[in-house]
């Protein structure tokens, strides 16, 4: 048979298909439909697949002019209304002006996909969980995308002579279509996707796409290797499929990449991935790598046009492990400091505090997280934790320390010291009695700072100490809490590495009212937004002039896991007339147990009702009203539902911080 047009007019830098092994006949309807590019229809293969990329383009520019538009406006909103004493500059955003977005918000982006259960997982035993339901919205993205795929696969030439030639167009179209899938579904897998930080959208909702965009991957990998096993199979039977494998080194490696992705494809069910989840982790890299090799090969033996797709799949992947690894070094190794020291203390409550004391300084951002690797307790793997809290504790020069100390004994010493220009400043009465660290000013600080305020932001130092809290649950967190727990001091230390930061998208300072919604050991995403909107609040850079922190803890022993960062909270400038603390034990062992000492501080026995506290919240707000929870699925999904109904009645943005892998 002649061959077809997009043979003899192939693209640039393409030339004929190769390696497709040896044929044991070539007179049956089949034989010229089992190999190579005849009934393919390359045209429309391109065609889709560009349609394809304008979606993914189109949904991206949508995505950045949304949060380019959120941004501006929560910028705005800052410049607007920051300072103390613009209590009455609030009043316009505290409100809605118009419907259009109030509904979008709450039958759309905030919406669960049925009433009330999103990050809740579906558990059909208590053993057995098979993850949690996406959103409203990410439904829909994702029901777009499936239906898009299943429509550019069954759009054929159904209506052809020889059957055989409709089967070969499917697998040129689903072979296609899965090269070219791979981009997304590796580039979404990525921590450090390029797109996160571009777009704000968490990495938890990448991951839910990624999981999706593989799917479809593998099912239209399995379906490009049945038709291409049927035609083979019409024009010689078994004997042929074996010839072709043992004789083609492309179909070898391409059936090679199949069962690859096949293997993916079951060993990622929501069951096994949650049970065996390190397991799963390791096991899944490898597999598509060897995928990814197979494919690699398939198609560049063969000589087929949709090599360059796998090609930017694999760079990205490499840039990537590259970018990690060097920035893994960089923040933990040094030649001055060595590797980075960790700390780890045990607590009430089965919990660990972990404190890593970096090698070189790191810029921290509170909301964000980071990926923990202790080597000496689970190998090479890492496990993502929000960050508690995070100190600068510089290293001074021997000659500036020497300096200070004897100008605390001889005053003229100090007078001398004092004239000499310098960067470093006097603590302030919280720096002294907290950080016993003293803290790098700028021009703008020291002209502005308060009598007997620390003003110094997250952003005027680096970060070189970094605390976490694990509770003690399978795996790796056990082997720590009772290894510590052993030890006669309770403490113990390690070398490890941190990897980010992570996430922290948004700051929540121009926000009028904030709460602060924590569930557990949930509380360590809030107590670094709590420091930070109080530092703010004393600079007079914020909007923010209510912040209330509502916790959720099984008994009081959990309170032990941020007592030493709370009370440095406590003892800040102006708390008191920001702050408040509402804290929930769900499990109190007595009546007596549950007791508050302040005023601002209260403690109720029972469980946290979002709903009640959302809505007295809202009739009580200033300015606009920032809403964020991190916590156990079910207590998430009650905050969310408690926001969405009152998103109508002001204005009320909603931030969830979720681990859903």
């Amino acid at each position: 048979m002649a061959p077809r047009a997009a043979e003899a007019f192939p693209l640039p830098g393409v030339g004929p298909v190769t390696d497709f092994g040896t044929l044991l006949t070539n007179n049956t309807p089949s034989s010229p439909f089992s190999h190579g590019l005849d009934g393919v229809q390359q045209v429309d293969n391109y065609l889709f697949i560009n349609i394809l990329l304008a979606a993914f383009l189109g949904l991206l520019a949508a995505t950045l002019i949304y949060r380019w538009t959120h941004m501006f406006n929560s910028h705005l909103r800052n410049l607007l209304t920051m300072g103390a004493g613009r209590l009455e500059d609030q009043r316009y955003w505290m409100y809605n002006h118009g419907s259009f977005w109030p509904n979008v918000k709450k039958n759309l982006l905030y919406a669960p996909l049925g009433k009330m259960r999103h990050n809740r997982e579906v558990q059909l035993s208590k053993a057995i969980s098979v993850g949690t339901l996406p959103s409203r919205f990410h439904t829909l993205l994702l029901g777009l995308y499936l239906a898009t795929n299943i429509g550019y696969c069954l759009a054929l030439t159904w209506k052809r002579e020889n059957e055989y030639s409709v089967i070969a167009q499917l697998r040129g179209r689903t072979g296609s279509l899965a090269a070219f899938n791979l981009i997304p579904t590796v580039l979404f897998a990525l921590r450090n996707n390029p797109l996160i930080p571009i777009t704000r959208v968490s990495y938890d909702t990448f991951n839910l796409l990624h999981r999706w965009c593989a799917r479809v991957v593998v099912l239209e990998t399995i379906i490009h290797t049945i038709c291409w096993a049927v035609n083979i199979y019409e024009s010689g039977g078994m004997p042929q499929i074996h010839v072709s494998l043992a004789t083609s080194v492309s179909y070898r490696w391409g059936m090679v990449g199949t069962c690859a992705f096949a293997a993916v494809f079951i060993s990622a069910f929501s069951p096994v991935r949650h049970a065996f989840y390190e397991t799963f982790l390791n096991l899944h890299r490898l597999l598509v790598l060897l995928g990814l090799i197979g494919v690699y090969v398939h198609l560049d033996k063969a000589n087929l046009p949709q090599l360059p797709y796998v090609q930017l799949t694999l760079a990205f992947w490499a840039c990537e492990w590259a970018w990690r690894t060097l920035r893994i070094l960089y923040h933990n190794v040094s030649r001055q400091h060595g590797i980075t020291k960790v700390t780890i203390e045990a607590l009430p409550a089965e919990a660990c505090r972990v404190t890593f004391d970096l090698s070189r300084p790191w810029r921290w951002q509170p909301g964000c997280h980071v990926h923990a690797y202790l080597p000496a307790f689970a190998l090479w793997s890492s496990h993502p934790f929000s960050i508690a809290w995070a100190e600068n504790r510089p290293r001074a020069p021997p000659l500036v320390m020497e300096m200070e100390k004897m100008a605390s004994v001889n005053p003229s010493l100090a007078n001398t010291a004092s004239d000499r220009p310098s960067l470093m400043t006097r603590d302030s009465t919280y720096t002294r009695k907290s950080f016993g660290a003293h803290t790098i000013a700028t021009i703008a600080e020291a002209t502005h700072r308060p009598d007997n305020a620390n003003i110094a932001l997250s952003r005027d130092a680096a970060v070189t100490s970094v605390s976490l809290v694990m509770r003690a649950r399978t795996g790796m967190t056990r082997h720590l809490y009772d290894r510590a727990a052993a030890s006669p001091t309770g403490t113990i230390t390690t070398w490890g590495a941190i990897e980010g930061p992570y996430g922290g998208h948004e700051s929540l300072t121009s926000y009028g009212t904030v709460l602060l919604f924590a569930g557990g050991v949930g509380i360590t995403h809030c107590v670094g937004y709590v420091h930070h909107l109080l530092l703010q609040h004393q600079a007079g850079t914020s909007s923010t002039h209510k912040v209330v922190l509502v916790w959720s803890v099984p008994n009081t022993e959990a309170l032990e896991w941020v007592r030493v960062w709370m009370d440095r909270i406590l003892r800040m400038d102006g708390r008191r007339d920001v702050l408040r603390i509402q804290l929930f034990v769900t499990k109190p062992r007595h009546r007596g147990e549950v007791v508050s000492n302040t005023g601002s501080v209260q403690m109720f026995p029972g469980r946290c009702n979002p709903r009640t506290i959302v809505q007295r919240e809202m009739g009580e707000r200033i300015g606009a009203m920032g809403v964020t929870v991190c916590g156990p699925g079910a207590f998430a999904d009650s905050v969310r539902a408690a926001v969405r109904e009152v998103v109508g009645e002001g204005c009320v943005d909603f931030v969830e911080e979720a681990f859903t892998y």
